[in-house]
């Protein structure tokens, strides 16, 4: 039997000069009697190559080991077949030495545990457990308000992000949106600047009228001196109007929903008085020495892109760079260790450059099977 082994070697490596090793020819054998055990049923075209396959499984097994010259496979019957045969050898056969490896594994395992006890299992985690590394560690600090991020978030409420964008492209100021989110999330969560932690803070609640304060501030800075009288008695009239019917916007309710959890700290009445007082707050708190408002633009303008969503609540075409916009996800700001970060943003850049790699990939997979290189599962699914 070694002859016709040892002829099938040679056929593989013609390079090799001298006798053929001895492992070599000793484990192509333990293939081929490993094979007929385990895999006796073989088609008949496939079965001519059974002996060819061992030998080469061999070769490379060994090629490393025994600094064999490069294999060069012939086999008797069409590539394809010998592939998917080759393959399934690769699969099935071990060699002797990785028998022999896991008997001593085996035997070791015995010997440790010869005592007759229950070997230490090691428990499936709870779903709390689980997640325990993912959930926000942050502890209480000087300077902070609020010590944990539900804490902050219940602050916040739902429906802030989806009226503050009606509100900009209603006005027609949609690069205000990502300084009106900040500063009324500064408000809201920060100490008073003016006093010890918020003991001078006079206005709370009232969170539409505080919209519409930091609205006008911020869009009367980004629009510089020049354009300080564009902000006329009827556009504020128009914010409150906005503002005060955000809540049977479709749009809006599509975001946030009806429910009453969902409409936390809603108040429309009082609206103009309530402006004022939180102008005056602002103003004479020091809030705008934040950092809020002192990374407003001043003149900068108020049509740049912003952070605005159109309708159907995805982003609009207008590109969005690196670093431009403030992502934001049902009201809550992008932070980091969350998924709301722009390298997660699917934007039309990113589509076409997806679409563009897989009608690539498509074409080599047809192109592939076309010469018979790879065979398509019968499954009835279209690749496109």
């Amino acid at each position: 039997m070694s002859r016709p082994i040892e002829q099938a070697l040679a056929n593989l490596i013609p390079r090799h000069p001298g006798a053929l090793p001895a492992e070599l020819v000793e484990l192509a054998g333990s293939l081929l009697a490993q094979s007929r055990n385990k895999c006796s049923s073989l088609k008949p075209e496939e079965e001519v190559a059974r002996m060819y396959a061992c030998a080469n499984l061999a070769c490379e097994r060994l090629k490393t080991t025994l600094n064999l010259p490069p294999i060069e496979p012939r086999p008797p019957i069409p590539p394809r077949v010998y592939n998917k045969l080759y393959a399934y050898f690769d699969r099935t056969l071990i060699s002797s030495a990785a028998r022999q490896r896991a008997k001593r594994d085996s035997a070791k395992a015995r010997t440790t545990n010869s005592s007759g006890k229950a070997l230490p299992q090691r428990l499936t985690p709870s779903k709390a457990k689980s997640f325990e590394g993912f959930q926000s560690q942050r502890t209480g600090k000087k300077g902070l308000l609020f010590k944990g991020r539900a804490e902050k978030d219940s602050r916040v409420p739902r429906w802030l992000g989806p009226v503050v964008r009606l509100l900009c492209r209603e006005m027609e100021t949609r690069a205000a949106v990502p300084h009106i989110l900040a500063g009324v999330e500064s408000i809201l969560c920060l100490p008073c600047p003016g006093g010890e932690r918020g003991k001078e803070r006079e206005m709370e609640g009232k969170l539409l009228a505080l919209v519409a304060a930091v609205w006008f501030l911020v869009v009367v800075r980004l629009r510089g001196t020049e354009g300080q009288g564009v902000e006329t008695m009827a556009r504020k009239n128009r914010v409150r109007e906005v503002l005060g019917g955000a809540r049977a916007d479709e749009g809006v309710l599509e975001r946030v929903g009806e429910g009453e959890d969902a409409w936390a700290g809603w108040e429309d009445e009082g609206l103009e008085r309530d402006v004022n007082s939180w102008r005056k707050e602002i103003v004479g708190k020091g809030w705008r020495e934040l950092d809020w408002f002192v990374n407003v633009g001043d003149g900068v303008g108020v049509d740049g892109p912003g952070d605005v969503e159109d309708e159907a609540g995805t982003d609009t075409d207008v590109e969005m760079g690196e670093n431009e916009a403030v992502a934001e996800s049902a009201g809550r700001r992008a932070r980091p260790g969350t998924m709301i970060q722009d390298m997660y943003c699917v934007t039309r850049e990113k589509r076409d450059v997806f679409n563009e790699w897989k009608d690539v990939m498509l074409a080599h997979i047809t192109e592939l099977m076309a010469d018979g290189y790879i065979e398509r599962d019968n499954v009835g699914v279209d690749a496109r």
